[in-house]
């Protein structure tokens, strides 16, 4: 296959725009592909830019810009300045989509997802610096790249005959297309596989603690997803199956990783009511259900069981409030601190008008 930037279409040639098109499209299908060699890839970083800018409108088009400007630059915040703690590739762009289920997602050139449901499940912004980690790394690391250059080397007639249909708008244009959208949503919800995850574990926690962020929220998270699928006897987020035991080894890697940087010193943040303020008046679960994480200030005598009664109508909600504030059902509660609550309606919970503490 050769393209030129001179040729015209109608003379059967592909421009460069077009072909980098075609090699995105191939990408979106990596996410099953064998694992591939480190050393060559097809396409360079700009190339890595140009996939990511096509792919971006799609994943926004499929999965939803979530509609809330304050946790959008949130998010955009924290992957700033978790970037500045790695060997910054490319000009990076975060953004939270409008999904309930649990999952973060990285595109070639420094476009990174998470979702409003991973957000609920988190505690504290050393999670989210760490999980932007683990997505940074997938960028600046090429894993994309990689994995495209085995796809292609694999499909390559079969994917560049998909790329030219949709190109020269063919009647067959809308089967390949169609394809393409389905193994778009494969590879961004199963992600760059057991090897790959790992690296982006480990090097994530770099990234994380370098600008001061606890590595060891990332091993908790993990952790508490895990035991969740367990109870609930389905996948959370990508590449976390709670059934196979490369899980539990993966863990453990983090885990190690974590306390090896731990030994080194320095402060470490965590920043769980400054993250939890953030989230008040977010989506949860699904739109039609109704429900909004409401944001509580913790009374002098408090407790999981008082709160549940007084603001969500019965005692026994306190197990359902410790699942998600990731406590125990009979934990002590320090005056001051917040919680998460999932509530219907747009009336805020009595002392949950918050403000920002910067000095957490």
């Amino acid at each position: 296959m050769q393209w030129c930037a001179t040729c015209r279409m109608e003379a059967g040639g592909w421009s460069r725009r077009q072909v980098l098109r075609a090699l995105g499209q191939a990408g979106l299908l990596v996410g099953l592909a064998p694992r591939v060699g480190r050393a060559f890839t097809i396409t360079d970083e700009a190339s890595d830019v140009e996939i990511g800018r096509e792919a971006d409108p799609e994943i926004i088009k499929k999965f939803g810009y979530y509609d809330g400007p304050e946790i959008q630059n949130y998010v955009a915040e924290i992957g700033r300045r978790v970037t500045t703690g790695s060997d910054i590739r490319f000009d990076y762009q975060f953004k939270v989509v409008d999904q309930t289920y649990v999952n973060a997602m990285a595109l070639p050139g420094g476009f990174i997802y998470v979702t409003r449901g991973i957000l609920a499940e988190m505690n504290d912004e050393a999670q989210l610096a760490c999980v932007l980690g683990h997505e940074a790394t997938h960028v600046n690391s090429r894993h994309g790249a990689k994995l495209l250059t085995k796809a292609l080397g694999a499909q390559l007639a079969t994917l560049i005959g998909v790329g030219a249909a949709a190109a020269a708008g063919s009647g067959s244009a809308a089967s390949g297309v169609l394809m393409i959208s389905q193994h778009l949503t494969n590879y961004m919800l199963l992600g760059y596989g057991r090897e790959y995850e790992q690296e982006a574990d480990e090097v994530g926690l770099r990234y994380a603690y370098r600008v001061g962020y606890d590595p060891r929220r990332m091993v908790t998270f993990l952790r508490t997803l895990r035991r969740k699928e367990i109870l609930r006897g389905q996948a959370m987020y990508h590449a976390l199956e709670a059934d196979h035991p490369d899980t539990a080894i993966r863990i453990a890697k983090a885990d190690t990783m974590a306390s090896l940087l731990v030994s080194q010193g320095g402060p470490l943040e965590t920043k769980s009511d400054v993250y939890k303020s953030h989230l008040e008046g977010l989506k949860y679960g699904e739109t039609g259900d109704g429900l909004r994480l409401r944001i509580y200030t913790v009374q002098a005598g408090d407790t999981l069981a008082s709160i549940a009664r007084d603001q969500l109508g019965s005692a026994d909600r306190r197990f359902e409030m410790a699942s998600l504030n990731d406590l125990r059902d009979d934990a002590t509660l320090a005056p001051g601190s917040r919680l998460k609550l999932a509530m219907k309606g747009d009336g805020l919970v009595p002392g949950s008008r918050l403000k920002l503490d910067v000095s957490q």
